[in-house]
């Protein structure tokens, strides 16, 4: 890789972490290529992203932005996740993690702070953005049907009057 291509997949991946609201450093030695290629497929569907790159370029990547913190857990064969869903993130990584041993979850970076394995797998029993959503707006619809089930109830309850 010369000099040029390397500026363009720093700058690349420095637009990609810094537009994200959460990131993640994963250290993946041992992984099989059908499991890496299944973290990638699952991360995809999500709407998330992974690059592996190395640990200096993404350290250059990172130097002089909020994310610069992630520099010190660079070390050894490491992955970098990120997404705007921080809690799809969290659950693929916490279920690949239980599938797959030998993935660790170093760190991850989330509201301009680093972030624990323990926070993320705990990030990840929350539901997601989507879920939240849907849950919301069936909250909202039931509570307009309650209502015009309420105004109409005394027409109802007087046209069965009439009847008897």
């Amino acid at each position: 890789m010369n000099r040029e291509q390397k500026s363009h997949l720093v700058s690349s991946l420095q637009r990609k972490l810094i537009d994200s609201a959460f990131v993640s450093v994963i250290h993946y030695r041992g992984m099989s290529d059908k499991q890496l290629y299944d973290l990638r497929v699952s991360l995809k569907a999500k709407g998330c992203g992974m690059k592996i790159a190395k640990n200096t370029l993404v350290k250059v990547a990172v130097k002089k932005t909020e994310l610069e913190s992630l520099s010190e857990y660079l070390s050894g064969p490491t992955a970098i996740l990120y997404s705007q869903d921080p809690v799809a993130l969290s659950k693929i990584i916490s279920d690949m993690a239980k599938k797959v041993e030998v993935l660790k979850i170093k760190v991850g970076f989330f509201n301009k702070s680093l972030v624990t394995e323990a926070s993320i797998k705990e990030m990840a029993k929350l539901g997601s953005f989507d879920e939240v959503r849907s849950s919301f707006l069936g909250i909202i619809n039931s509570k307009q049907s309650n209502f015009v089930r309420l105004l109409t109830a005394p027409e109802k309850g007087l046209a069965t009057l009439k009847t008897e």
